[in-house]
């Protein structure tokens, strides 16, 4: 009798068939590495004044788990992976709108690109780039791009073909009052920009370059988490941190497949009480997934925030890549499913190219180090 593979199994085997672009390649090498390294890469590290500790991670268990499926005479069981539930806080939920597309209905946003397959504030702080360039970008690029801003678009995210963003003008609905502009000071005393988002009272994911810089000293000095910021208007005002934490795939290796991490804020901010958060999703089925996407970008006057969707083009083991347009200041961004109401972060924005922006993919050991980091800040 021939053992069938689980379904994550063949999932991750079908995907290296896929033909890719280039730059990822590096990415699918490293997801087939082995066990060891993996629990290497994904074991948590923190900064806190003055301490350094490491989180141990579990051996991922490969086992059948379709076996052990609850199924229900309600109705059909979709079996996709493990499910955070989002929170609405105390200024409430958001009305329920009928509607399968899946995505969030915002004005001016044109439904037909959905179905379309593309090939190809304050005047110091309008200056800011995204923390991406600390880590990626030389010194005369960043040079160039600080003298010509409009150039920042084609190095750190993009904007594919048309720019269909749309401006998100209530930030102080939900989910987008739970998106936070943050203001990134490196340990070297640079500055930059970034995008986080709430997944509890008081814990903040976003990119693991905005948190831990390697060009830059190591672990950022501090970052300003503003939610739901809306140009020069703070309806909650801001706080700043210092606490945060990665993993050892990011902090010590630069793995870009690892490139996430969390912000912890100070007792005395715990937003996420008042303002709700995110759920977050390691689902097992993510190709063609209609995905949402909204953030800081540094292109777009300064402090707003701007929405898009699109399908997810192409999925690696820990990578998702979309046609979504982005630009700097987008780094840590949530990419979102919306479903019968509920909203999953499924993959946090980190970068992108002419042939697709990406994102670090919520795998089960993502996952559960969120999950510790939620619980940290609870």
């Amino acid at each position: 009798m021939v053992k069938k593979k689980p379904k994550e199994e063949i999932e991750m085997v079908e995907s290296k068939k896929q033909v890719f672009p280039e730059e990822y390649s590096e990415d699918i090498e490293e997801a087939f590495e082995g066990a060891e390294e993996e629990l290497e890469a994904e074991a948590g590290v923190e900064a806190e004044p003055g301490t350094t500790a490491e989180y141990e991670a579990e051996a991922e268990e490969r086992e059948e788990l379709e076996d052990y499926d609850e199924v229900s005479s309600e109705e059909p069981v979709e079996v996709e992976g493990e499910l955070e539930p989002p929170e609405y806080g105390e200024e409430g939920a958001p009305p329920v709108i009928e509607t399968d597309l899946e995505i969030e209905l915002v004005e001016g946003y044109d439904e037909s690109i959905l179905e379309m397959d593309r090939e190809e504030a304050q005047a110091d702080e309008a200056r800011l780039l995204d923390a991406w360039y600390a880590e990626f970008a030389d010194p005369a690029t960043i040079a160039l791009v600080q003298q010509q801003p409009g150039l920042s678009q084609t190095v750190a995210e993009v904007v594919i073909g048309r720019d269909d963003r749309v401006p998100i003008t209530n930030t102080t609905a939900y989910p987008w009052r739970t998106i936070c502009s943050l203001i990134i000071t490196a340990r070297d005393g640079s500055r930059w920009i970034g995008t986080g988002w709430l997944v509890g009272p008081r814990t903040v994911i976003t990119a693991g370059h905005c948190v831990y810089m390697h060009r830059r000293g190591g672990w950022t000095r501090s970052i300003e988490v503003i939610p739901g910021r809306n140009g020069s208007r703070r309806p909650y005002g801001s706080c700043t941190s210092a606490s945060f934490r990665s993993v050892k795939g990011w902090a010590r290796k630069k793995k870009r497949s690892h490139d996430y991490g969390a912000i912890i804020l100070p007792r005395n901010c715990a937003y996420g009480n008042r303002l709700g958060y995110f759920g977050y999703a390691n689902l097992r089925s993510l190709l063609g997934l209609k995905v949402n996407l909204s953030g800081y970008p540094g292109d777009k006057p300064r402090g707003t925030q701007w929405w898009h969707a699109r399908r997810i083009k192409w999925v690696t083991p820990r990578t998702i890549v979309y046609n979504i347009d982005t630009a700097g200041g987008q780094s840590g961004a949530p990419v979102w499913r919306l479903r019968r109401g509920k909203r999953h972060v499924v993959g946090i924005h980190t970068n992108g190219s002419a042939s697709g922006n990406s994102a670090t993919r919520i795998t089960k050991p993502v996952f559960k180090n969120i999950k510790r980091w939620k619980k940290e800040g609870a």
